[in-house]
């Protein structure tokens, strides 16, 4: 289980079998885990927390001791003991192999169907003395091999030595890898049977809360793909990847896709505690109120600590998601000296209050334009997406303010917004309403965020433009991590969700779909062309097939295609809003909120559009029907149950 060890130590409760003391005995393996463990890419680090590995533990003696005296031999561990509040780590599925086949190189190959993260199981292994075993894994084969290359430094391997005795049970302890594919060399006989080998899909066990069922087999697969992308990066922490040399937790991924993992899952258990380690990071002494990129902060020392927007605006975007969700203020108030931190000392500002020109930025990270070997090196100036972000960021933590009664706070922030976005108009749009830097993500972030005035000229010429700029890309995404969680949502604002549609639904590369119907894709990637056309890996040295940020079009799926959304917090209100599109004729989604089950089901046939709706006693619903609906609209008995 991860934590900032320094502060926090986070024990996990294990009972072991009753035994006879002195003579009966039991053993306990101790794993390095974050505490000690090899962390992070480029050769990584060790011993980040400490280099002594120990267990404590709880011996109760229930027989008369009254002779037997205690003494602390050890230091205690200076860090707190904090219960924790978040589900372990469980095995939460088992996966049958689906295939075997043999690679060019003859070796035989397990194929489980489903890209994961777990480990495998053999229920009987009988080995020799001294022969080996080795199965690698790896999440896609390239040219009739393993396609290692995405691992990096990773070996993703393990080894069995015979004793001579037959195992039992088998699987590794203290690992877990990101795979499809499991190479095994040095199995006699038959080789593995189908039947026995099996995958230990292994994640937090969070409870599901979302669900989400569309007409188009190709979508659902993309938002099967996204699900299992999030299962695979939620172990104690939101990771990146689950496979490569790194998984780690870093900020902007998780910011961006926020509202989609909360949709999905119960995470403010998981997400809280990872966002209260955030902050002792950002808030020790000489960090200058700046978020670590990763939590916990397992990367090299020589890593430049700087500033960056969109990933460290996670301190305010995330818990306010999570608010909205659950109602819960708890949150809220633990995290608000790390959210007006971050804005008061952390943003490198220009003298205007804007951000620093000069600060290279990650910005529209892995915008399908930039180089694979330069992927910030996006279309959309960089400085202008850390300003959309900071005006958006600055507004949201004015509304926190308000939520908590800190009024007079609040007040300074939302004044200050608007100075920035007044600041913002007149620095990127001009007066007709043309953005400077013309992009999806550019204009998608003004739209998103509220730069354009609502019933304005401004706003019908943005729409236009971001229209055109859709339509020449022929429909194809041209976003990267910034962009992508915002466009499809920005089309929708604009009038033109027959557009995001057409993204949605477009097939070849880059967009949503490329990889589920070209590739056989099972996860979301990390690139839109993770796997060229030509069945070469990206020569990218970040090419991971497991990496959820992209799979933040979910969040649209969930309120637009779907159809529901948090009106007010803790979903006490209800926002229905379906807006039909493409060749989708029929969305069922639900979610099990603080107040219960609703769900929300619409069909489209012959242009009659007909929705089933379902709220908790407690709730009210806002219902927005499609505008080509609405004017003749008529209810069946009892159209919708309260």
């Amino acid at each position: 289980m991860d934590t900032v060890w320094a502060t926090n130590t986070l024990p996990q409760a294990e009972q072991a079998t009753d035994f006879d003391w002195p003579t009966a005995f039991t053993i306990v393996e101790v794993g390095e885990g974050w505490y000690a463990g090899r962390l992070g890419f480029k050769g990584g680090i060790r011993f980040r927390y400490g280099d002594e590995l120990g267990l404590f533990a709880q011996l109760e003696v229930q027989d008369d001791a009254a002779a037997v005296s205690w003494d602390l031999i050890l230091p205690k561990p200076s860090a707190q003991l904090v219960a924790p509040d978040i589900p372990p780590v469980r095995v939460t599925e088992n996966k049958s192999c689906k295939k075997t086949f043999s690679s060019k190189g003859g070796k035989t190959i397990l194929d489980f169907g489903q890209n994961l993260v777990g480990k495998l199981f053999i229920p009987s292994l009988a080995i020799e003395k001294d022969k080996r075993i080795t199965f690698r894994h790896v999440e896609v084969m390239e040219n009739g091999e393993l396609g290692t290359r995405p691992l990096r430094d990773a070996k993703c391997c393990d080894t069995i030595i015979g004793s001579g005795e037959t195992l039992s049970s088998w699987t590794p302890k203290l690992t877990f890898h990101g795979f499809r594919y499991v190479e095994i060399d040095g199995w006699s006989g038959n080789g593995p049977s189908i039947i026995d080998v099996q995958a230990l899909v292994l994640h937090t066990d969070m409870k599901r809360r979302g669900f989400f069922k569309c007409s188009n087999p190709y979508v659902n697969q993309l938002h099967k793909n996204i699900v299992w992308s999030m299962r695979g990066n939620f172990l104690s922490l939101p990771t990146d990847c689950p496979q490569r040399d790194e998984r780690l937790g870093w900020t902007g991924d998780l910011q961006v896709f926020a509202p989609t993992a909360t949709y999905l899952y119960d995470t403010p258990e998981i997400l809280g505690n990872w966002l209260q380690d955030v902050a002792v990071e950002q808030l020790e002494e000489g960090k200058g109120g700046i978020l670590p990129l990763v939590c916990p902060l397992a990367i090299s020392p020589n890593w430049p600590h700087m500033a960056q927007a969109v990933w460290d605006d996670v301190t305010v975007l995330a818990p306010n998601v999570l608010y909205e969700y659950s109602s819960d203020k708890g949150l809220l108030e633990s995290q608000f000296k790390s959210m007006q931190t971050w804005l008061d000392q952390g943003v490198d500002r220009a003298p205007d209050g804007l951000w620093n020109p000069d600060k290279w930025q990650l910005a529209d990270w892995l915008d399908p334009s930039a180089p694979p070997e330069d992927p910030g090196n996006g279309r959309t100036d960089s400085i202008l997406v850390a300003n959309a972000y900071l005006v958006h960021t600055m507004f949201v933590f004015a509304k926190i303010c308000a939520i908590l009664g800190k009024t007079e706070v609040g007040s300074k922030y939302n004044e200050d917004g608007e100075r920035l976005k007044a600041l913002f108009q007149r620095r990127y749009i001009t007066a007709e309403g043309n953005l400077i830097s013309t992009s999806q993500t550019g204009i998608g972030l003004a739209f998103r965020f509220g730069m354009y005035p609502e019933n304005d000229n401004q706003r019908e010429t943005a729409g236009k433009a971001l229209e055109r700029l859709v339509r020449v890309a022929r429909f194809h995404i041209s976003t990267g991590f910034a962009g992508t969680p915002v466009i499809s949502h920005a089309l929708t604002e604009a009038g033109r969700s027959e557009l995001a549609y057409r993204m949605l639904l477009e097939t070849t590369c880059p967009s949503w779909l490329h990889a589920v119907v070209s590739h056989d894709a099972t996860t979301v990637w990390e690139r839109w062309d993770s796997m060229l056309t030509d069945g070469r890996i990206n020569p990218g040295q970040m090419t991971s097939f497991n990496h959820y940020a992209l799979g933040a079009v979910g969040d649209w799926l969930h309120g637009t295609v779907g159809g529901i959304s948090p009106h007010e917090p803790g979903w006490r209100v209800i926002r229905v809003r379906p807006v039909p599109g493409g060749n989708i004729t029929s969305a069922r989604v639900s979610f099990e909120g603080p107040y219960g089950l609703v769900a929300c089901e619409w069909t489209l046939e012959d242009g009659k559009f007909t929705i089933s709706l379902s709220i908790p006693l407690s709730c009210s619903a806002l219902v927005t029907l499609p505008a080509e609906v609405r004017k003749d609209y008529s209810c069946e008995q009892e159209p919708m149950r309260t």
